[in-house]
């Protein structure tokens, strides 16, 4: 009988390794960079996203004596009342303003702020795989520019699906002629379409925002644990709002703000642990581990990587 008593369990030699990796890393610091870089890009993206609305209520709506009525009533909705109160004049003057003008500004804007956030999760994932960035000024720049539009792409239409549901939606339907249907498929089709969308940016993003290339299937399990552990750690933070109270009860309206910065370093804990994970399963899997290593020994020697 072989003895596989002095054989490390694997899945004890994975933990551990990834525990001294995510200690060794200083990973929440890079968290905490990519919370601060996303919040700036809030703004603007609530801007765009306003003015994209507002022209599409202007569009349906006519007609009607108030045409941001139904937006307004799903403020009152959705949100706390102090949250609605406070954003109700912001947002009926902007859906009410001439949209051109903020699409355009407001576009760009996010454009150059969500740049400098993918920028941050870039550095944070190269910071993850134990590696140093590698790739030219240009491909790294339009690696960044293509991961921006991407994922403002995704935010577009999961917003567009958000508020297609409302009865603004509605009005959409009808005004296209596909009313009846309308209520059916987007009961059916709004979750599981934004879930697709979510999942499909996370992947590219484990993929391409590091400097390391490799067979896409390696950074799957990364991927995977991002996709769930965002999904837990929203529903966790639901409870734990619901439940305790939390910022909202001690803070009032500014406690929804600091909730959402709280929740943007948890996502970006639970983004960075994900490419952790892979980087862990890299040292693991043979195929990977030399593959990485020669990636790192051709910096250290100066040489270009072979996939840069």
């Amino acid at each position: 009988m072989s003895d596989t008593s002095s054989t490390p369990n694997r899945a004890i030699l994975f933990v551990k390794t990834a525990v001294r990796s995510f200690m060794a890393r200083d990973i929440t610091s890079h968290a905490q960079l990519i919370a601060y870089t996303t919040l700036f890009a809030v703004a603007p993206l609530l801007i765009f996203l306003t003015a994209f609305c507002g022209l599409i209520v202007q569009q349906v709506n006519a007609d009607a004596a108030n045409p941001v009525g139904p937006i307004l009533e799903w403020l009152d909705e959705k949100l706390p009342p102090e949250a609605a109160e406070f954003l109700r004049e912001p947002v009926e003057s902007a859906l009410t303003t001439k949209p051109g003008f903020l699409l355009s500004i407001g576009g760009l804007l996010t454009l150059w702020s969500a740049r400098n956030a993918i920028g941050a999760v870039m550095k944070g994932l190269n910071v993850a795989y134990g590696i140093e960035e590698t790739r030219p000024f240009l491909k790294r720049n339009g690696m960044t520019v293509l991961l921006t539009i991407g994922l403002a792409v995704a935010i577009l239409v999961a917003g567009s699906l958000q508020f297609l549901s409302t009865s603004a939606g509605q009005d959409v339907a009808d005004w296209l002629g596909i009313g009846s249907a309308w209520e059916t498929a987007m009961h059916w089709l709004q979750w599981p379409m934004t879930i697709v969308l979510v999942t499909l940016i996370i992947v590219l993003i484990h993929r391409y925002a590091p400097a390391f290339d490799a067979p896409f299937r390696w950074y799957l399990p990364g991927a995977l644990f991002t996709t769930i552990g965002l999904a837990v750690a929203i529903l966790g933070l639901q409870i734990y709002f619901a439940s305790l109270g939390g910022f909202s009860a001690a803070y009032g309206i500014f406690g929804a703000v600091l909730a959402f910065i709280f929740w943007l370093y948890v996502a970006g804990v639970v983004l960075l642990t994900g490419g952790l994970i892979n980087a862990t399963l890299f040292e693991m899997y043979p195929p990977a581990k030399t593959a990485l290593a020669g990636y790192k020994e051709a910096k250290i020697l100066g040489h270009p990587p072979q996939n840069a």
